[in-house]
């Protein structure tokens, strides 16, 4: 008996590995990424290029969406993902990255993040990162819900900040 107890434990605790590994990260009680990043021996006028390469690739195809500032070296875009969702709704993760470049390194930032769920023939919802985390803090399932949805979140921005990194790395090496 106490092995199949065990067993159910270890399984229990499997499901509960992805919620323990939440990482989003919160700014200002807001979902917001951002870091610079050093480009050794790579211009400021490079790196704006491949600045805009990685927003129109990874971001957005839609180049009126894309905001170019060559005064301030900055570029930024609202961008758009579809997420997991059950037939009847819709779900798109929409978020605002800006990237400013100087000599051998840029910024980014990904900030305005939000929810929007589309019911299908029906209504839209749009919930904030804030309201998003203010679900975090009520317990019980509802929290566990909101917490696998922030990983998902948090996951597909992860990537998006890894295919941009990817982009603005030295060319040389990119294979």
């Amino acid at each position: 008996m106490k092995w199949i107890e065990k067993q159910i434990w270890i399984v229990a605790c499997s499901f509960s590995l992805p919620v323990a590994a939440q990482t989003v990260h919160v700014d200002s009680d807001r979902v917001a990424y951002q870091n610079t990043i050093t480009v050794a021996n790579t211009s400021q006028v490079e790196l704006f290029f491949r600045a805009q390469k990685a927003i129109a690739d990874y971001v957005t195809q839609q180049p009126a969406q894309i905001k170019t500032d060559a005064i301030n070296n900055e570029i930024s875009a609202q961008g758009t993902i579809k997420l997991q969702s059950p037939y009847h709704l819709v779900k798109s993760l929409r978020y605002t990255i800006k990237l400013s470049v100087h000599d051998g390194e840029y910024q980014y930032r990904i900030d305005s993040v939000y929810l929007q769920e589309t019911e299908r023939g029906g209504s839209t919802k749009l919930a904030s990162s804030e309201q998003l985390l203010k679900g975090m803090d009520v317990s019980g399932a509802a929290s566990w819900i909101m917490e696998k949805q922030l990983n998902e979140i948090d996951m597909n921005l992860q990537k998006v900040i890894a295919l941009v990194k990817s982009e603005m790395k030295d060319q040389g090496n990119k294979m």
